[in-house]
C-alpha cells in the first residue's frame, strides 16, 4: 500500500495505441505504487492485455510515456530494455515453456540468457519453483505437467528473476475450470508475501475481492472506475463495475 511519501515504481501518462487506426487505449494515466496489487478488469477487447505488454514493450505505444522506477521505458534502446525486463516478471496467458527442456532447464532459461552461471541459475530455479510447489517437478518436462502445473512453472520462471513488479495477463484464462483455484492459491500466497509490486488482468472476481488494493475497471480503451475492492464492487459506478458485482453475487 502507498504511504504519503512513497513515489511511484510505476507512472503511465497518457498511454495510447492502435491497431489498424482502430483505438484500443485512449491516453491512460495510472500510478502503481510499490507493494500495490492493482487489479485490472473489464470485457474482453476493452485493452487491458494491450496495457500490460505496453509497460515493458513487447507491445509498443503509439504515444505517452511510462516511467519505471523513475526511468522513461518508452525511450530506451534495445539493450537498456532487455537490462529493464530482468525487473519485470510477466506471465502469460498461454504458458509459453519450451517444450524441449525440463521445469528446472525452463525456469532457469532467462536467468542463463542473461549471463547468470549455471549452478547459480539452477539454484535461483529451484527456489522459485517450491515457492510454487513444483519443487519435486523439476526434472519433469512440460507434457507431463497438467495445465495448471505448467502455468505455476511459468509464475516460477518469472519470480526467479526476482522482479519489482510482475504483469500477470489473463493468467488463468488458459486453464479448465478445475484447475484455476490452483494457480489462485499461488497468486494469493505472493500477495500475502507482499514481495513485489503486481498488475494483474483477471476476470476472477472472487479472487480480485480478496487480494487487490486497487481494482480497475476498464472499457473502450479507458479506465472507467477505480478504488479498493470494498468500494468499486460493492457500490460500483460504471457500467461496468455493476456487471462485475453481479458476477460476486454468483
Amino acid at each position: 500500500m502507498k504511504t504519503a511519501r512513497q513515489q511511484p515504481l510505476l507512472q503511465i501518462r497518457g498511454l495510447k495505441k492502435s491497431y489498424q487506426k482502430r483505438p484500443v487505449l485512449k491516453g491512460i494515466n495510472l500510478n502503481i505504487f510499490p507493494g500495490e496489487t492493482i487489479i485490472i478488469m473489464g470485457p474482453s477487447g476493452c485493452g487491458k492485455s494491450t496495457l500490460v505488454r505496453c509497460i515493458n514493450r513487447l507491445t509498443e505505444p503509439d504515444d505517452g510515456q511510462i516511467i519505471f522506477d523513475r526511468i522513461d521505458v518508452t525511450d530506451l534502446p534495445f539493450a537498456q530494455l532487455s537490462a529493464l525486463r530482468r525487473r519485470i516478471g510477466f506471465v502469460f496467458q498461454q504458458f509459453n515453456l519450451i517444450r524441449r527442456l525440463n521445469v528446472l532447464e525452463n525456469v532457469a532459461f532467462a536467468l542463463r540468457v542473461y549471463g547468470q552461471e549455471k549452478a547459480e541459475a539452477q539454484d535461483r530455479a529451484m527456489r522459485a519453483l517450491a515457492r510454487v510447489g513444483l519443487k519435486e517437478r523439476a526434472h519433469n518436462y512440460p507434457a507431463e505437467l497438467s495445465g495448471g502445473e505448467q502455468q505455476r512453472v511459468g509464475i516460477a520462471r518469472a519470480l526467479a528473476l526476482e522482479p519489482q513488479l510482475m504483469l500477470w495477463d489473463e493468467p488463468t484464462a488458459a486453464l479448465d475450470p478445475i484447475l484455476v483455484s490452483e494457480v489462485i492459491e499461488i497468486m494469493e500466497e505472493l500477495v500475502r508475501q507482499k514481495a513485489t509490486t503486481m498488475l494483474v488482468v483477471t476476470h476472477e472476481v472472487g479472487f480480485a475481492s480478496r487480494a487487490a488494493d486497487r481494482i480497475l475497471f476498464m472499457d473502450q480503451g479507458a479506465i472507467v472506475e477505480e478504488g479498493p475492492p470494498a468500494a468499486v464492487l460493492s457500490t460500483p459506478q460504471s457500467e461496468i463495475g455493476k456487471k462485475y458485482k453481479k458476477l460476486l453475487k454468483t
